[in-house]
């Protein structure tokens, strides 16, 4: 396979990732649906989450680079070109971090994942640490995301 076309198809292993980490978070959470099977139905619901928002900038991706024209994933490090399918990733990744903010501090989504034990890999035990870690990862897409927009990042093809 020549570095074109994986450059053109990798968008496909990042949701195969994503499916990985629902299926991880599935594992983690056999010992606890044994313990206390009436968590069954929210681990599912968290899962389906996961891998629902999880794979939807991945898909509008896929969408761009599969039928929109984009050459390859490269094009992505340059919004700045105003590609409408570029584009278009960047607003789906930016409306999954507002809901996900939504969720975590005005719809009860960090109790909730603390209610679910195993889905961090880290002991996490207060909506405020996992409100921060929240914050933590905005941060860094919301730099990544700026530093795209600002860099003239250039693409051999």
């Amino acid at each position: 396979m020549n570095p074109a076309s994986v450059l053109k198809h990798i968008w496909i292993m990042f949701v195969l990732v994503t499916c990985a980490n629902g299926l991880v978070w599935r594992f983690r959470a056999r010992a606890h649906i044994r313990a206390q099977p009436e968590l069954a139905e929210g681990y599912g619901t968290l899962i389906r989450g996961l891998l629902f928002w999880g794979n939807a900038p991945w898909v509008v991706m896929g969408l761009g680079l599969e039928i929109g024209g984009v050459p390859n994933i490269l094009h992505y490090f340059r919004p700045r070109d105003g590609n409408p399918w570029v584009l278009s990733f960047f607003v789906s990744a930016v409306v999954v971090w507002a809901l996900s903010i939504q969720w975590i501090f005005f719809r009860g989504g960090a109790e909730m994942l603390l209610r679910y034990p195993g889905l961090f890999n880290q002991p996490i035990t207060s909506p405020t640490a996992v409100k921060v870690c929240c914050l933590a990862a905005l941060a860094g897409g919301v730099v990544g995301l700026l530093l795209m927009f600002l860099w003239d990042v250039p693409v051999p093809f």
